[in-house]
């Protein structure tokens, strides 16, 4: 007997951690998921001490009447939400305090705006860190609790530049972000068309990123309005006086992070992996982009993709713009069977509809490497299957 079907706390711990622990989206995504089991595909549970003790103290009620742990596992962490946001809060007040104490020799390069804040971010370390003693704050480490909980576990108060990114779900925490680690120089990329589901509308969204001007330090350096991560990254450069000629050699060594247009080999296919970057905007000039690499080498464009997710009113078509575009601009399309692909797929002939990424390239066998080059935009986890 498979006993996670009949006791599918683990399956509903993993999907509340999806959903950053929010009770009010976990709740309105149990419409679709409650009589779900075993949908732990692209992902697993992450055991975190915040998950244990919801575990705790969803167990005994689930225990009693197992059909409902769904619903047990949401009213556990609406009971526990005061008690994990006095922790996080309490983890930015030490943070800050942290901060004012050892780093009042260090400048904070901050970083916001849609998208290209991960790319900015490394352009920026990169031409900085020969001349100056840099940190970081690695990957995508862009939240206001993980970048307190790296200021508590990793800061060091030796440090003349801190390079770091914010990317807000709500009004208001990238103005909490600039009181942990206030910016010298503040950078707004864009404001593009992500996470509208979760901020509501265009207009909150440019409100919450804007907030790294109005929240940065009185003097701040303000940039804004340029055409690319890089021109971000010299402005800086500028700022902070590196020498012309490490500028122009480190320029020429410069790559983006991984899975933000890097290109790479895989199943001797070449790929260019935008598998991290995801809307509208961003989709739609990774086509064109890839288009255009894909013309210079004279080879055929393939895209995989599973559509956009927590689209908000203002954008809610855009997985249909999308498969227009698809149809329009690219030879083939490999579509993923999430719960957009109807939208996508449209009367296109173009598209082959297949069920994960072990699919995809299956199919993929079927094409001749050396003819086309693959674009490779996010498989989108598993709320979305």
């Amino acid at each position: 007997m498979n006993l996670s079907k009949i006791f599918p706390i683990s399956d509903f711990l993993y999907l509340l951690q999806l959903e950053e622990y929010e009770t009010r989206r976990y709740f309105k995504r149990l419409k679709r998921f409650f009589w779900k089991r075993n949908f732990q595909k692209r992902g697993k549970l992450v055991w975190t001490k915040r998950v244990k003790i919801t575990a705790l103290f969803a167990f005994p009620f689930s225990i009693m009447l197992f059909p409902l742990t769904p619903v047990w596992v949401g009213l556990a962490n609406l009971i526990l939400e005061p008690y994990f946001e006095k922790i996080k809060q309490d983890i930015q007040k030490k943070a800050a305090r942290k901060f004012v104490l050892e780093g009042k020799n260090t400048k904070v390069v901050m970083i916001t705006g849609s998208f290209g804040k991960t790319t900015t971010k490394n352009y920026i370390h990169e031409l900085i860190r020969f001349n100056y003693k840099t940190q970081m704050i690695p990957g995508n480490i862009n939240t206001l609790t993980g970048i307190a909980n790296w200021i508590l576990e990793s800061f060091s108060g030796s440090t003349e530049i801190l390079v770091a990114e914010v990317d807000p779900y709500y009004v208001g925490e990238v103005k909490k972000a600039c009181h942990v680690i206030p910016p010298d120089i503040a950078i707004l990329t864009n404001v593009g068309d992500q996470h509208l589901e979760r901020l509501g509308s265009k207009k909150d969204l440019k409100k919450a990123l804007k907030e790294i001007f109005k929240c940065a330090k009185p003097d701040a350096v303000k940039i804004k309005n340029k055409k690319s991560s890089l021109e971000y990254a010299l402005e800086v450069a500028e700022i902070l006086e590196i020498p012309k000629d490490i500028v122009r050699d480190t320029v020429k060594k410069l790559k983006p992070p991984d899975r933000r247009g890097d290109i790479k080999f895989i199943n001797n296919f070449e790929v260019i992996d935008q598998s991290y970057n995801i809307s509208e905007t961003t989709a739609l000039f990774a086509i064109d982009n890839a288009i255009n690499i894909a013309r210079k080498k004279n080879k055929k464009l393939v895209v995989i993709t599973a559509g956009i997710p927590e689209l908000g009113k203002e954008n809610k078509d855009a997985n249909k713009n999308l498969g227009k575009y698809l149809t329009k601009k690219t030879d083939k399309t490999i579509l993923l069977k999430s719960i957009f692909y109807k939208e996508l797929l449209g009367d296109s002939e173009k598209f082959t509809l297949t069920k994960d990424l072990t699919e995809v390239w299956e199919t993929l066998k079927n094409y001749e490497f050396k003819k086309y080059i693959v674009l490779m935009l996010p498989e989108l986890n598993d709320l979305y299957y």
